[in-house]
Order: C-alpha cells, then structure tokens, then sequence
C-alpha cells in the first residue's frame, strides 16, 4: 500500500515535471516566433518606409515641372494682388468714393467676363506656354505703367481704369491656358493633389497679400509694392520660359471649326441640362452678392477705423487663414455624398451669419470673428460645385461649357460692383448721415458715422442671400443632380 502510494506521487511528479518542460518548450517556441514576428515586422517597416520614400521621390518627380510652375504662380500671384490692394487703399484715400474704387474693378472684371466666352475656344488652338508668356508680359508693362504715371505724379483713376482694362483683357486668355497647361502637365491620378495646392496657394495669397502690402504701403509707398510685383513677375516669367516644356495638344476637328460656333456649343448643352443651368443661374446670384459685399467691406472698414490700413490687414488676412484651414479641412475628411445639400448649407451659412455679423459689428474683432466663420465652409462649397460640374458634364464638352458657364455666372459681377458703388455712396451713406427716422431705428443696429451706411448693405446682403438659398433650394432640377452624379 505504502510502495502504490509513493509510485503514484512519483507519477504525478513525472506528470507534472512533463507539463512543465512542455509549458517551458511552448513559452520557449512562442517567444522564439515572437521575435522572429518582430523580425518580420522590423522588415516590413523597413521595406514599407523604403517604399515609401521611393513613392514620394516618385511623385516630386513627376510633379517637379508643375511645382515649378506653382512656385511661380504663386509669387507672381502674391505680386499683383498686392499691387491691387495697394491701389484700392490709393484711390479709396485720393476721393473717399465706394463707387470709384468699384469702378475699377469693374474694369478689369467687365472684359474679362466677355472675352472669356471666346478666349476659352482660341486658347485651345494656341500654344499654350506663348500665350501665358504674352499675357503676363502685358500685366507686367501695365505695373511698369501705373509706376511710371505715379512717379511722375500722373497717376489719375482714369488712367488705373485703362490700365485694368488691358489687363482684364490678358486675363481672359492667361486663365484658361493655365488651366490646360496643368492638365498636360500632370498625370490624371494627382489632379486630386494639384488641386489641394492651387487652393492652399490661393488662400496663402488671401493671408499673405494685405500683411505684406499693408507693411510696405505703410513704410515704402506704392512705388515698392509696384517694384515688388515687378520683381515676382520676373521670377515667373523666367521660371516658365527656361524651366518648363508645355506638350502641345493638336485637335483637327476644333481647328476646322470656327471659334464662335465651339462656343455655342457650350451655350446649347447649358439651355438643355436643365439643373446645370438653374445651377448656374444660382452661382450667378451667388456672385451678385459677394461682389456687392466685396465692394464695401475694405472700403466700409477704412471708413470706420479712419483709414487704419493694418485693421484692414489684419481683417483681410483672416479670410484666407479660414481658407487655409477649410482648405485643408475638405482634402483630409470623407467626401460627403449629398453635394448639393452641402452647397447649399454652407452658403447660406456665410451668408446669414458673416454679412450680418459685418454690419453689426463696430470693431476689427467682431469682424476677424466674422469673416472667419463665415469663410471657413467656403471651401466645401466650391469643392461640391467643382464636384457637381465635372461629373455631369462630358469629359469631351468641358472645355466650352465651362468657358460658357464663366461667361454667365461672372456676368453679374461687374453689375454687382456698380450696385454696391451706387448704393453706398448715392443711397445708405447719405441715408445714415442725415436726422432721419429710419437713420434712427437702422443706427440701433450699426451704429452711427462713416461706414454706417455700407454696414446696413452688409446686413440687407446676409437678409437676401439668405430669402435667396432658400428659394434656389426648392428647385427639383438643381436638386436632381446630387442623383445623376452619385455613381
């Protein structure tokens, strides 16, 4: 009995003692394949970051022309648009006038819209890289001019009239060679990527032109913002005619064909898409209020600082820091599926909060606030109509419809200029000068004094464009075209 007891400790001793080898040979044989997963893991990574340094060489490489031509737009960009908001400071300090400043560009917008409708079609058969060389050779003889005039204390808003003329007119044909030239330039699988840096240049300009602009028009004057736009033109200038090869695109049946008829092809596609067209309509109600808010927001700002340039700056710039972050914020986050209801929000948004916010408020805080809120979704908002148009219109037919749709929809530009010009000086600002009742009742809500008056069309703008959204919103056609563009 004694001797089964101690063969059955025995036993289960061995038992035990094999149970435990077995449990160290298991944690031994999983500690063995975790480190050789470790390995593999370490291989990977080592493979995955080696690829993808390959991938990203890949892709400066494939994209150095264009980057080139990025950089290059985008000083030049930076150039003029300070020279232009040097000028608006100019003229807005040479006559306090909302309606001359207005005039202005409306001059250089008026035949750019309505060479745009033909431009579109001669560019096409033209080379591309001449006609930008040209064109931006004409802009900068126009600054050459304006610094040559004001030099010579000659500088007369006639004259900035004339001049915005010419360069209205090198615009319209400077524009769509761009735009070709970018997609010759580029591989169809980094559209998506270029368009990400046009609108981070675009909104970079928008942050960089009044700080810039503003310090040197304060400690220079405008003969250095003139120079300054001379010295970025040249980098452009030679950056494209040394440093980049444009592919020429030859098409036959577009050269056979008379430039006028092309575009009336453009027109006829327009009148039978029914929801393009209403759409269209919409964008041209859409311009209508932010040129007559463009009008006035710089010029009310001066009124109501008494003319501090960097409150305007500071103002300014905000609007292309929500640009920048919108920007950013629709390349990263999930494309949504619903564009039109996303057009339609965002705008009427903008429209109802940062136009009223402008006019009601009194200082340069409110109105950052303002404006920064209001352009942060704008982004959204063009990427969905960008979105809508390229996939309702055939690839084919592009090219003219959209030179036929600029046409319609920046046709209300120039008549939103005159309107806010108009407006201001002829109707609200005397309105908020004089003893009248309604004065009484609007200046509860804006205030008293210069810049009163185009406060109150700020206000009314945010009313409108909001009655406006609202009414676009119920049209079955428009609204028909989230559906056919959902694939």
């Amino acid at each position: 009995m004694k001797k089964q007891i101690e063969n059955k400790i025995f036993n289960n001793v061995h038992i035990n003692n094999q149970s435990i080898n077995r449990k160290k040979t298991s944690n031994n044989g999983r500690s063995n394949k975790n480190q050789e997963d470790k390995k593999l893991n370490h291989q990977r990574t080592n493979r995955g970051d080696i690829s993808n340094r390959a991938s990203r060489r890949e892709v400066l490489g494939e994209l150095k022309t264009f980057t080139i031509l990025w950089l290059g737009q985008l000083l030049s960009g930076l150039g003029s648009n300070m020279t232009s908001f040097a000028l608006v400071i100019w003229a807005f300090s040479q006559r306090n006038s909302v309606m001359l400043t207005s005039i202005l560009a409306m001059s250089s917008q008026l035949p750019r819209i309505l060479l745009s409708f033909l431009a579109g079609s001669l560019v096409d058969r033209w080379n591309k890289k001449s006609v930008m060389l040209v064109a931006d050779t004409v802009a900068a003889l126009c600054s050459v001019s304006v610094l040559v005039l004001f030099c010579l204390s000659k500088l007369t808003l006639v004259n900035l009239c004339l001049i915005n003329v010419v360069i209205g007119i090198a615009q319209a044909f400077q524009t769509p060679a761009a735009s070709v030239a970018v997609s010759l330039l580029v591989n169809e699988k980094y559209y998506t990527r270029v368009s990400g840096m046009q609108s981070f240049s675009d909104a970079m300009m928008s942050v960089l032109t009044p700080i810039i602009a503003t310090t040197v028009y304060v400690f220079g004057g405008l003969k250095v913002v003139l120079a300054i736009d001379l010295i970025t033109f040249s980098f452009a200038f030679v950056s494209l005619a040394v440093f980049i090869k444009i592919p020429q695109m030859v098409q036959k049946s577009w050269r056979q064909a008379h430039p006028f008829k092309t575009c009336l092809e453009g027109m006829r596609y327009i009148k039978e898409q029914k929801g393009i067209f209403k759409l269209i309509l919409f964008m041209g109600f859409v311009n209508l209020i932010v040129a007559i808010y463009s009008s006035n927001l710089s010029t009310m700002i001066l009124a109501r600082t008494n003319h501090n340039n960097v409150q305007l700056g500071l103002v300014t710039s905000t609007i292309g820091v929500a640009g920048i972050i919108g920007s950013i914020a629709v390349s990263i986050k999930k494309p949504t599926k619903n564009h039109i209801s996303m057009i339609f929000n965002t705008i009427t948004f903008s429209f109802l909060v940062c136009n009223t916010l402008l006019g009601i408020g009194r200082n340069y805080y409110i109105w950052m606030v303002a404006v920064f809120v209001g352009n942060l979704f704008i982004p959204f908002f063009t990427a969905s109509v960008s979105y809508i148009m390229r996939t309702q219109v055939p690839m084919e037919l592009q090219g003219r419809v959209f030179s036929a749709r600029d046409t319609l929809q920046y046709m209300s530009i120039p008549i939103g200029y005159f309107l806010g010009g108009a407006l201001a000086d002829q109707v609200f600002e005397p309105l908020m000068l004089s003893d009248s009742k309604l004065a009484g009742y609007l200046s509860y809500l804006v205030g008293r004094g210069p810049g009163s008056g185009m406060a109150v069309i700020l206000v009314l703008l945010g009313i409108i464009g909001f009655i406006g959204c609202l009414l676009f919103r119920r049209s079955k056609d428009i609204r028909s075209l989230n559906k056919s563009s959902d694939f």
